[in-house]
């Protein structure tokens, strides 16, 4: 049974919070969580989460859209107060935070794309998006739960928990994502995540095409992933810093 819709109870929501040390937000719809996560943290609220059931124009990395239908996805975003790293930076921790969560529901196989993708075996299972600010962070995460079929368009990159025979409840990863990214904010333990980033990348070692703006910049391979979260490419040029743009991984 999922239990994500028992947070449309004003009680549960508040005692679903109160355990959690966070302001819950909860829409059966909603345009975008990040938009609206946005909203509040620029109006100064506290450290909200903001959870919907469907989000109907969902953002996913640069102008790409994340898609969900009602009751299939966990999407959320927190609003993080102070920032607790880079937007580049902490969105590679939240990376890590989705694995260490699915990890306790028995989830492997799991690996890291950079910058921003989760992958089950052969398939995204989800993604992470920051946007920055001076005084706050917000950080959205969506996850592919319990789609049996998912629309032609990712059929051939994407996958879900319950085609991977998972059956997870949507209450109880948030919360455990939850944890994982408070403990994500603790510059303590940064040294630790990255490492666990390297150790689950899919894109290190491997030959990847990075691409700016629609346009191919270089080819090279990714050799390392750097302290501040930029990926360290070798082309018969020289070393590169990748800060930003697309990454394709070749082979």
């Amino acid at each position: 049974m999922d239990r994500l819709g028992l947070l449309a109870d004003p009680a549960v929501r508040s005692a679903f919070g109160n355990e959690l040390g966070w302001a819950i937000e909860y829409h059966a719809s909603i345009a975008s969580t990040q938009d609206r996560a946005r909203e509040l943290a620029r109006g100064g609220a506290a450290p909200t989460i903001v959870i919907a059931d469907q989000q109907t124009a969902g953002h996913g990395r640069g102008e790409k859209s994340w898609l969900s239908e009602p009751g299939a996805s966990l999407l959320a975003s927190w609003t993080l107060r102070p920032a607790p790293a880079e937007p580049g930076l902490f969105t590679l921790l939240a990376g890590v935070a989705v694995t260490m969560a699915l990890r306790t529901f028995g989830v492997a196989d799991l690996g890291l794309k950079w910058p921003n993708d989760v992958w089950l075996t052969n398939g995204k299972i989800a993604g992470v998006l920051a946007h920055g600010a001076a005084d706050h962070l917000v950080i959205g995460i969506g996850v592919n739960v319990s789609q049996r079929e998912l629309p032609r368009a990712i059929a051939d990159t994407a996958t879900t928990l319950a085609r991977a025979g998972h059956d997870i409840d949507r209450l109880a990863l948030l919360a455990r994502l939850t944890r994982q990214l408070d403990a994500a904010a603790d510059p303590a333990n940064h040294d630790a995540l990255l490492a666990e980033w390297r150790k689950r990348s899919i894109t290190l070692r491997r030959e990847v095409e990075v691409t700016d703006a629609g346009a191919t910049a270089f080819r090279g391979t990714a050799t390392d992933l750097a302290d501040d979260g930029a990926l360290v490419v070798e082309t018969p040029y020289g070393q590169q810093r990748v800060i930003a743009g697309e990454v394709r991984v070749l082979g």
